[in-house]
């Protein structure tokens, strides 16, 4: 093939080859789940917070394969980092720690992926039952020591959305496919009360128990 064929060829087929490789290494714009919580209970300094860890997760690749760290990608919380002291609920009691409130992300984070089917390695439940998300579906992160992780099972790429809307924080899970096409069996979450304040919560997936956790519920 002659030199100036060749050319005349690249021409044609580069913008081709372009597209491509953009459609590989970017999902389309196609929901797989989407997952909105309210904050009109938070407070200023844990919606600042939230705003914070939702920023860092936005626009975030899951390659193939893969596995996300919620801690990984959000960071440490600290002042130096832009996070404030805001309340957060340690075990029996609420104090102010730096960072509080993002558990609400990871937490809507967490259903996000189970709606779009992606695989959970690491989670962690609250010691009680938090106002954001039902009960055995929260997902408490701390640095260092409780972290979200989440594997992607399909052959191509996921992408994160999060955002701030109004009085909401909404979390999507975006791909190629659609949550049609990947199969995902519907969530079921079964309530049963082991005493007067012992919650049991276990989530289903189709057949597939993801989780049974027991949360304390204090006597009011």
């Amino acid at each position: 093939m002659a030199k100036r064929d060749l050319r005349r060829l690249l021409l044609l087929i580069g913008p081709l080859l372009a597209l491509l490789a953009l459609w590989w290494t970017d999902p389309t714009p196609t929901t797989l789940s989407h997952y909105v919580t309210a904050l009109q209970q938070r407070s200023g300094s844990q919606i600042h917070n939230i705003r914070q860890a939702a920023q860092a997760l936005d626009g975030v690749y899951i390659q193939p394969g893969a596995i996300f760290s919620f801690n990984q990608v959000v960071g440490s919380r600290s002042l130096e980092r832009g996070y404030l002291p805001a309340p957060v609920f340690m075990v029996a009691e609420t104090l102010d720690s730096v960072g509080g409130g993002i558990c609400q992300v990871s937490s809507s984070l967490y259903n996000a992926a189970l709606l779009a089917g992606l695989e959970v390695v690491e989670r962690h439940p609250h010691y009680t039952v938090v106002e954001s998300v039902p009960a055995g579906l929260d997902a408490t992160v701390w640095y260092g020591l409780a972290d979200l992780r989440l594997h992607n099972p399909f052959p191509w790429p996921v992408r994160l959305r999060a955002e701030i809307q109004g009085q909401n924080l909404a979390v999507s899970v975006l791909g190629r496919g659609s949550r049609q096409d990947s199969q995902v069996p519907s969530l079921q979450v079964q309530h049963h009360w082991l005493d007067d304040q012992h919650l049991q919560v276990s989530v289903y997936r189709g057949d597939q128990r993801l989780s049974q956790d027991r949360y304390v519920i204090p006597r009011r």
